[in-house]
């Protein structure tokens, strides 16, 4: 499936906060301004609409490309935003029916390559098998907006990795922590299982506070929270980095720690794993109470006028809530629409030095000539108020 849409652009600047104009400001906007130099856009999402059949197609069938539609929709929201300066932007949207055969065609593809910015695909293989076929050179960039692979699994140096991987979360923790906290009045646990994906994380996160710290921050290591007050420190804060996202493991071991400063009075604070952040298994009471924080790509603040913004223009286009998916392609359509629009098809000359701070998540890229760049950007959030707040 091929769709050619268009849309307008404005300058960014770095850093900036996106101001999203209400639908009666973006109205005015289209009256008076005209149409300036084109850029072309490619977006590569799984639509699978060759598996879809529209006319019988149930909700269930659909939801299956929410995460490619949501995007989508985003995406275009965020080119109809650029509108000030009046610059039209070439929308190309493929369907990469998460087929390799698909992704390989795709990849040759003159109508694809030929495009002054390349977005997707969303999947690491379907990431890796287009790079590799497409070989495009250092003037156009690929965008992995979804994946949070390692990019040194694809050694493609026209990649931008936009989401965060897992060593990025761990060292995040490594420098709240030796930053925020005096070795002599702390008592470190981490809580790894030894499973593969939590050996890694506690691999990266004792690598990289032994790099920032040196010999400063002692740490004991624990596959359990059975027996775990033996390693507790009543006179210390004790702080608790848990490694796994496993929710069996996960809901029992939160227990047991409330219970333990609720009832043993030990001070305690928890360093989640990321994917807590979508846990809704999880209580915000407990996690309130154990003072706990989780690294997180983003965060939407849902009381800031700009995402008001955002959301009521979403609603009046598509007459639909917008998604985390929604949200995710907004801030990357907009942050590249306007490098775009700003820099021509010099842009990636200039994105190491184009910082932004979007509605859910902020861009800051550093550059590796075997692996392309990588957002550096990362938040700790904490929950207060019965919620997920960043941290100062």
């Amino acid at each position: 499936m091929l769709i050619f849409l268009s849309a307008c652009s404005k300058k960014i600047s770095a850093p900036k906060l996106v101001d999203i104009p209400s639908p009666s400001e973006l109205e005015k906007q289209k009256e008076i301004v005209p149409l300036k130099t084109d850029h072309s856009i490619a977006l590569l999402l799984p639509f699978d609409l060759n598996t879809i059949n529209l006319k019988s197609a149930t909700s269930k069938n659909i939801e299956k490309a929410s995460i490619a539609i949501d995007f989508y929709q985003g995406f275009k929201l965020a080119l109809d935003s650029l509108t000030v300066s009046g610059h039209n932007f070439n929308l190309s949207v493929f369907d990469t029916q998460n087929q390799e055969t698909r992704i390989v065609n795709l990849a040759l593809a003159k109508s694809v390559r030929s495009n002054d910015l390349i977005v997707g695909p969303i999947y690491p293989d379907a990431i890796k098998t287009f790079g590799e076929f497409a070989e495009l050179d250092d003037k156009k960039l690929q965008i992995s907006p979804l994946a949070a692979s390692i990019p040194s699994d694809f050694n493609n140096p026209s990649l931008v990795t936009v989401n965060n991987t897992i060593d990025q979360h761990a060292r995040k923790i490594a420098e709240f922590i030796s930053s925020n906290y005096q070795a002599d009045l702390v008592n470190i646990v981490l809580i790894n299982t030894q499973k593969s994906e939590d050996a890694k994380f506690s691999n990266h996160f004792k690598r990289n506070l032994a790099n920032i710290s040196g010999d400063k921050f002692q740490i004991t290591e624990r596959a359990t929270v059975i027996a775990i007050e033996k390693y507790l420190v009543p006179t210390k804060n004790n702080l608790l980095i848990v490694t796994s996202p496993d929710r069996l493991f996960v809901m029992p071991a939160i227990d047991k720690l409330y219970n333990l400063v609720t009832k043993e009075k030990f001070k305690i604070e928890i360093f989640g794993h990321p994917s807590w952040l979508k846990a809704n298994y999880i209580s915000q009471e407990k996690m309130q109470i154990l003072n706990s924080r989780i690294t997180a790509s983003f965060h939407v603040n849902y009381k800031s006028q700009t995402v008001k913004n955002f959301i009521s223009r979403y609603r009046d286009e598509y007459g639909f809530e917008p998604s985390e998916y929604s949200f995710k392609g907004f801030d990357i359509g907009y942050y590249f629409g306007g490098l775009l629009e700003r820099y021509g098809t010099d842009y990636a000359k200039h994105l190491k030095d184009s910082a932004y701070r979007g509605l859910h998540t902020s861009f800051k890229f550093s550059k590796d000539p075997k692996t392309g760049y990588m957002n550096t950007e990362l938040m700790v959030l904490r929950y207060r108020n019965f919620e997920l707040q960043p941290e100062k």
